[in-house]
């Protein structure tokens, strides 16, 4: 009577370890956990420890390698999936797409790194570690979608995990980026994207553009091609200048996390 019962014991565990595998859960079980709208529940269904650490994305123009505040339609970029901090994990994993409103695919993914791979659930496109990584990166190759799309949002399940088989002690990190189409002033007056608050716009000062930074956070211009032209952080009050030349956006994000756009046309 023994043997049926170890037998079921040994299947359960067998699963589990599928569940918790390197194998990344589109391969293993076909299931969309990043996040995005219509996707299963994430990770932390079943890794649910405790973490400290963080996760985030980079998308860098893959040429110049240079950061991209908007994207240009049918542009190649890279896509920088990073698991930072934590509690000493020995291995790390995720899952990512990136989605438009309507929550149909972005642009396409390429070329992922040595520690992921590309998979698609009922038409979505993923990528996702492809074993259990000792590398805390995960890259990809990103080709923006076509012109009009609007904002392309990404959606990242990450998890930090202790390597010991099964999910106990294991944290799941959410991350999202949204990031707005070189040009777009959809609901504007031409000038400026739409705000996430009423804080006052940048002002023309000669040849320079000045604006005073309402709390610390960071200022990041760039032209309509997703080129970086300054990037500098700003403490509450301080008083922030650029050159007013051609068109550019410029982006503050506060370390709260608020931000506003402006597209700027220089005098």
């Amino acid at each position: 009577m023994k043997r049926p019962t170890f037998l079921v014991f040994a299947v359960s565990a067998a699963l589990l370890g599928l569940l918790s595998s390197s194998q990344g859960v589109a391969e293993a079980q076909n299931r969309d956990r990043t996040g995005a709208p219509g996707s299963d529940p994430d990770c932390t269904v079943c890794h649910n420890g405790s973490t400290s650490a963080s996760a985030s994305f980079e998308v860098v123009d893959a040429v110049t390698q240079e950061a991209a505040t908007a994207y240009t339609p049918g542009q190649e970029y890279l896509v920088r999936m990073v698991i930072a901090g934590g509690d000493a994990a020995s291995v790390y994993g995720m899952q990512s797409t990136v989605v438009l409103a309507d929550g149909s695919n972005a642009g396409t993914f390429s070329a992922p790194s040595g520690n992921a791979q590309l998979e698609n659930v009922d038409g979505r496109h993923i990528v996702e570690h492809n074993f259990s990584s000792a590398s805390n990166v995960f890259e990809v190759n990103w080709t923006a979608p076509a012109a009009g799309s609007g904002n392309a949002d990404f959606y990242m399940s990450a998890m930090e995990s202790n390597g010991n088989g099964s999910t106990n002690g294991d944290g799941s990190i959410p991350a999202t980026l949204s990031l707005p189409e070189v040009g777009d002033t959809s609901g504007t007056d031409g000038l400026a994207m739409a705000p996430a608050t009423d804080w006052a716009r940048p002002l023309p000062l000669g040849e320079m553009w000045t604006w005073t930074a309402p709390e610390t956070g960071r200022l990041v211009v760039s032209d309509l091609s997703g080129r970086v032209l300054e990037a500098c952080d700003a403490n509450a009050g301080q008083q922030l200048d650029w050159p007013a030349q051609a068109m550019n956006v410029a982006v503050y994000v506060t370390d709260r996390g608020q931000r506003q756009t402006w597209k700027l046309a220089g005098r």
